[in-house]
């Protein structure tokens, strides 16, 4: 039966693939050549740096060989620390080892992009050099140093072979793409001012929150390499932050807007061709003036308070993502703080962090306990893993292709050292002979598909088949030592599937979690602009995070989306409570403050409450358009109108979430009857 080459690799289909693929298996050739002429101890380690540093472009390639630097040095000095300290004691030694590389673990959860490889790569380096040294005549110190030593020729290898033609991170590219969907959110809110609203609108909107979360996700990686690319990073996620709020207030602005008189018409559709024009400007590179849009909402002061209130938050989140895309268009961006502030996933660092110590705990018990020397594999093939996949939202179907690649390379490494390395005469021969296999795992490793099968089987077949070792080798202590490297790497497979998962689910979870966290704090700390401000950065940086692991999912977006209108109005009454402390409103305006700053366990009920205050602060001599009244009626809605999302504890079962809606408005109708 003829199979065609690019089934079984999907690279070869493209030119840059190809080439990629022929850079990458040239340069750890050519570190494993290099480490073995200096005479340097396993000098596939050399190799094994160009395949775990390689990357389609020359940025991410420079940052990450600079991480694999920096993680290699400071796992081997911690090594050789925990040696130090333990007195090489192995059980001692161990139990250090397990909770290093849950600090490591939990560390590459904290940190974001190339900074969490570079912490992941220290605890992987760590077990390395002490799983392969506890208990043997080696020294602790040797090994680490000739470890470092394979790193730096892999990394110089790999600048020298791959960065040199690879192609530069794609930062103008960033440029034009942010001003097309900053072109395309002003086009979105001159939309809604028209006098018909498209029927695809809220679909438009999803489409235009999900396009801002995989832009601010992928904007590291574009501008990586490249320390003035990176300084456009702050004002890119002002800009976002900006975008997201325009979005956010857009609906409210209508809402108000279909409430003004006729007379004011033209004055609307003057403001909506100003959007056009400004998106026009923008699109042609004609700068980001924003005195035709001011001229249109001059015209429209003064005509409704609520109106009014809505054309501040408008108007302030222009001016942001104005001031930041000058900023960022700019050839030397100025520093500038940012409006998105990173809020690490705590709870997705804890389950990091105790699986990191949990899964190497058990292979060290059972090593300890057993004596048997081969278990040193298991916990070695269990630490490297655990360390490399743990700050991934699905590590699970990784993992299945690293189990089938490594799978692939036991079988190759076991018959290459009984067939064919006891025949070969010489160290260079064999490497020689071993190329196109290293060339064939390079190929699978250059396509996104097969990336992992590819590099899974380079990692396990150099690590077993020692390439330029043509000593004797016992076939059962080879078998033996790969079917115990298999089995730690499915013991950490099982560990991600079944015992301590984190999957995307999960991690949404976690961020819904952190959402409403934010909410509460900023109710807690309304009165506190700055405070308030720094959580409402932090709630944007959320929004993006859970969006884009949700894509334009319905109710997830639209949930975001009044989670962030929830945390602005939570602001203003803050905002409103410190200046005018006597105002009618204010004892009902601290009540909702009150019970928004703490958990919703049943966020209808709290919709109801702050519904019951706005009442209340009419009564009490508020005018119903006074903007505090319909702070408190926007926040209620928002509540009442996405009770799922907001609620503390997502049900498990599909029905009790009406379970919990009836028993909530049945509450409330006896509450009304009272």
């Amino acid at each position: 039966m003829h199979i065609q080459p690019f089934l079984l690799f999907p690279a070869l289909r493209h030119p840059a693939s190809r080439s990629y693929a022929l850079r990458l298996a040239a340069a750890s050739i050519l570190a494993m050549a290099a480490a073995t002429a200096f005479s340097i101890a396993n000098p596939w380690w050399a190799a094994m740096a160009v395949w775990m540093i390689g990357q389609p472009t020359r940025g991410l390639l420079l940052e990450r060989s600079l991480m694999q630097l920096l993680g290699t040095l400071a796992g081997g000095l911690a090594a050789v620390g925990l040696a130090a300290l333990t007195d090489g004691a192995p059980a001692l030694l161990l139990t250090a080892l397990c909770v290093w590389l849950g600090l490591c673990c939990g560390a590459s959860n904290l940190l974001r992009h190339q900074r969490a490889y570079g912490a992941a790569l220290c605890g992987l380096t760590t077990a390395v050099i002490v799983v392969l040294t506890v208990g043997t005549p080696l020294d602790t110190a040797t090994f680490a140093t000739a470890r470092m030593l394979d790193n730096m020729i892999g990394i110089a290898a790999s600048l020298l072979v791959i960065a040199l033609w690879n192609p530069p991170s794609p930062a103008a590219a960033l440029l034009e793409k942010t001003r097309d969907l900053l072109c395309a959110t002003l086009a979105h809110a001159a939309l809604q001012l028209g006098p018909e609203l498209p029927t695809d609108l809220v679909p438009r909107a999803r489409r235009l929150v999900a396009a801002l979360a995989e832009l601010e996700t992928t904007a590291e990686d574009a501008t990586a390499g490249s320390l003035s690319q990176r300084r456009r990073l702050k004002p890119l996620r002002g800009l976002l932050a900006g975008l997201l709020d325009l979005v956010a207030v857009m609906p409210a602005l209508r809402q108000h807007a279909t409430a003004l008189a006729p007379a004011h018409a033209e004055d609307l559709d003057q403001l909506r061709a100003s959007l056009d024009d400004l998106a026009e400007t923008i699109q042609a590179g004609r700068g980001t003036s924003l005195a035709i849009v001011r001229t249109a909402t001059r015209r429209l002061r003064g005509a409704d308070p609520l109106f009014d209130t809505c054309l501040d938050e408008f108007e302030q989140a222009l001016a942001a993502i104005a001031a930041s895309y000058r900023n960022m268009a700019a050839t030397l961006p100025e520093p500038a703080a940012s409006a998105s502030v990173h809020h690490p996933d705590i709870a997705g660092v804890r389950i990091a962090a105790w699986r990191g110590v949990a899964i190497p705990a058990l292979a060290a018990g059972a090593w300890l306990a057993s004596g048997w020397e081969p278990l040193r594999y298991l916990m070695l093939g269990a630490c490297i893993f655990t360390a490399l996949f743990a700050s991934v939202d699905e590590p699970v179907p990784l993992m299945r292709r690293v189990l089938a690649g490594a799978t692939a390379a036991a079988v190759a490494a076991f018959a290459w050292r009984v067939g064919i390395a006891p025949v070969v005469s010489h160290p260079w021969l064999s490497l020689a002979l071993a190329s196109p296999l290293i060339l064939a795992a390079a190929t699978a490793q250059a396509h996104r598909g097969t990336a992992f099968i590819g590099l899974a089987f380079n990692m396990l077949f150099a690590v077993l088949a020692q390439p330029v070792n043509i000593g004797p080798a016992e076939p059962m202590a080879l078998l033996t030592v790969e079917l115990m490297l298999l089995t730690g790497i499915a013991c950490s497979y099982a560990a991600y599937r079944w015992l301590i998962p984190m999957t995307t689910q999960r991690r949404r979870r976690h961020l819904h979690r952190a959402i409403r966290a934010e909410i509460a704090a900023i109710a807690q700390q309304a009165g506190t602009p700055a405070r308030a401000v720094r959580h409402l950065a932090r709630l944007r940086f959320l929004i993006l995070a859970l969006i884009a692991r949700s894509g334009t999912e319905a109710a997830t977006a639209d949930g975001a989306l009044a989670a962030l209108s929830l945390g602005h109005a939570l602001a203003r009454m803050g905002h409103m409570l410190d200046r005018r402390p006597d105002a009618p409103e204010a004892p009902w305006i601290g009540q909702a403050l009150h019970t928004m700053s703490k958990p919703l366990a049943m966020p209808h009920d709290a919709g109801a409450t702050l519904q019951n205050y706005a009442t209340r602060a009419r009564a009490a001599g508020a005018s119903a358009t006074m903007p505090a009244v319909r702070w408190l009626e926007e926040a209620a809605e928002h509540l009442t109108e996405h009770t799922a999302f907001f609620r503390t504890q997502p049900a498990r079962k599909a029905w009790a979430p009406q379970v919990a809606d009836l028993s909530s408005s049945r509450a409330r109708q006896g509450r009304e009857r009272a």
